[in-house]
C-alpha cells in the first residue's frame, strides 16, 4: 500500500516537473443519512454494511421516506431476508400513517350550541300568560293555548295528579287524628276542590258554559281520547325524529364533528359538510300528531281540556305550597309524594315543561324554512332525549344522546 501511494506521489512529481496536468484520484464523499436513521432502521432488521449500501446507493434510499417506498421484492434483492424485510415495511408504513395530519373537530362549547338550539325552538308561555289566553277566548278554538292545555292535562293523569287530592285529604286527616290535632283550614279548601269545581274565569267568553258542564263522564272520554290516541302519536313523532337524526349522526364517525357542523350551520356554515337526511318523512309525522289532536279536540274537547289543565295547574300550585308536607307528618315535598303514593315525582314541572314544548314545537314543523330545518329538527330531537319515554311509553326506548352516549 504504502509502494503505491510512493508511486502516485512520483508520477505526480514528474508531471509537475514537465509542465503536464495533474489529475489526482478523488474518492467519492460519503452518502449523508438522515442522521444514521436509515443505516439504524436497517440494522435493526439485520442488514450488514453491504446491504445497506446496496439499498442506499444502488436504490437511492437516502432518507426515511424514500426507504418506506421501496417494496418488500427491493429489500430482498439487496440482500435483506425475506422475513426482515416484511417487519420493516410494516412499521416504516404504520409509523407514515401515524404521522399523516389527522382532521380534527373544531372546539365547539356545547352549551353555545345548546342555546342556539334553544332559540330555534318556538318559546311556551308562563303560567299567566297561558291562562290569560284561556280567559280571553282561547278555548273557542284550537290554537297554542289548547294544545298546552290537552298535554297538560295528558301528562296530569299519567302520573295520577288528579287523585293528589283526595290522597292528601286523606293523609292530612289521618296524621291529624294520630296526633290528635286539628286539621288544617287547607284540609277543607282540598276537599272543597274535590266535590265542586268552579271554571267561571276561563269559560267567561261563552255564554251558558260553566262548572258544571264538565262532568265526569265527559273527564273519562276524553282521557280516553289522550290515551288512545294522543300518547301513540306523540311517541310516534319521536320515534321518526330519532330515526331521521341517527341517519343523520352516522355520517359522523366522531360525534364532535356533528355538534360542530350543527353549531356551524347554526352560524350559517358547517351544515354542507355531509347533507342531511330528507326530512319529509318528520313532515310527515308532524301531520300525524297534529291530526290525533285535532281528534282528541272534537266535539267538546277544547272546552274540557282547559278544564282539566286549570285543575292541574291548580293541583300543582297546591302541592308547592311550603307548609304542606308537614300537614301529612313528612319533612319535605318529595317525601310527602312517596307518603301518599302517587306517581307524581319531583320532577314533575320540568318533564311539562319540556314535553309541552316538544309537542308545540313538532305542530308548527310546516313554519319551518328549508334553511333551518335539519337545524330545527336537530334542537327538536336534543330537547326529545330530556324526556323520559320510557315513562311515557311504558318500555325502554333505547334513546342515545348527541354525544352518542345512551340517555334512556
Amino acid at each position: 500500500m504504502s509502494e503505491e501511494k510512493n508511486k502516485v506521489t512520483n508520477e505526480e512529481k514528474k508531471a509537475e516537473e514537465s509542465g503536464a496536468p495533474v489529475i489526482k484520484a478523488v474518492k467519492p464523499e460519503p452518502v449523508t443519512i438522515e442522521g444514521g436513521e436509515v443505516h439504524a432502521i436497517l440494522s435493526k432488521y439485520g442488514a450488514n454494511q453491504e446491504i445497506i449500501d446496496k439499498i442506499v446507493n444502488d436504490l437511492g434510499a437516502e432518507s426515511i421516506d424514500e426507504l418506506a417506498s421501496l417494496e418488500v421484492s427491493d429489500l430482498t434483492g439487496a440482500g435483506m431476508k425475506l422475513a426482515k424485510a416484511k417487519k420493516m415495511v410494516a412499521e416504516l408504513g404504520a409509523q407514515e400513517q401515524e404521522s399523516e395530519p389527522k382532521v380534527t373537530a373544531p372546539v365547539v362549547d356545547e352549551r353555545i350550541v345548546q342555546r342556539q338550539f334553544e332559540a330555534l325552538l318556538p318559546s311556551i308561555p308562563n303560567d299567566d300568560s297561558w291562562m290569560n289566553a284561556l280567559k280571553s277566548g282561547g278555548i273557542l278554538k284550537v290554537d297554542d293555548s289548547s294544545y298546552i292545555a290537552a298535554i297538560r292535562a295528558a301528562l296530569a293523569d299519567l302520573a295520577g295528579l288528579y287523585d293528589v287530592p283526595e290522597k292528601l285529604a286523606k293523609a292530612m286527616e289521618q296524621y291529624a287524628d294520630e296526633t290528635e290535632e286539628q286539621v288544617d283550614p287547607t284540609f277543607y279548601a282540598l276537599r272543597k276542590s274535590l266535590i265542586r269545581r268552579n271554571y267561571g274565569e276561563i269559560f267567561a267568553a261563552i255564554d251558558g258554559l260553566d262548572g258544571s258542564f264538565i262532568t265526569e263522564s265527559r273527564r273519562r272520554e276524553f282521557l280516553s281520547r289522550i290515551r288512545t290516541t294522543l300518547w301513540p302519536a306523540i311517541v310516534d313523532s319521536y320515534r321518526s325524529l330519532d330515526s331521521w337524526y341517527q341517519a343523520f349522526r352516522a355520517a359522523y364517525t366522531d360525534p364532535s364533528m356533528l355538534i360542530a357542523a350543527l353549531g356551524g350551520g347554526l352560524a350559517g356554515a358547517g351544515m354542507s359538510m355531509v347533507a342531511p337526511p330528507d326530512a319529509s318523512q318528520l313532515h310527515d309525522a308532524g301531520d300525524v300528531l297534529v291530526d290525533a289532536i285535532n281528534r282528541v279536540f272534537r266535539g267538546t274537547g277544547v272546552q274540557v281540556a282547559a278544564a282539566m289543565a286549570y285543575d292541574a295547574n291548580m293541583i300543582r300550585n297546591t302541592l308547592e305550597k311550603p307548609g304542606l308536607p308537614a300537614m301529612v307528618g313528612v319533612k319535605n315535598r318529595e317525601l310527602m309524594l312517596k307518603k301518599i303514593k302517587t306517581d307524581v315525582s319531583s320532577n314533575y314541572i320540568r318533564l311539562e315543561q319540556n314535553l309541552v314544548k316538544y309537542v308545540l314545537s313538532f305542530v308548527k314543523h310546516d313554519a319551518v324554512t328549508s334553511d333551518v330545518e335539519s337545524q330545527y329538527f336537530a334542537a327538536l330531537w336534543q330537547l326529545g332525549t330530556q324526556i323520559n319515554w320510557s315513562e311515557l311509553n311504558g318500555d325502554e326506548s333505547g334513546i342515545n344522546g348527541m354525544t352518542g352516549k345512551r340517555v334512556l
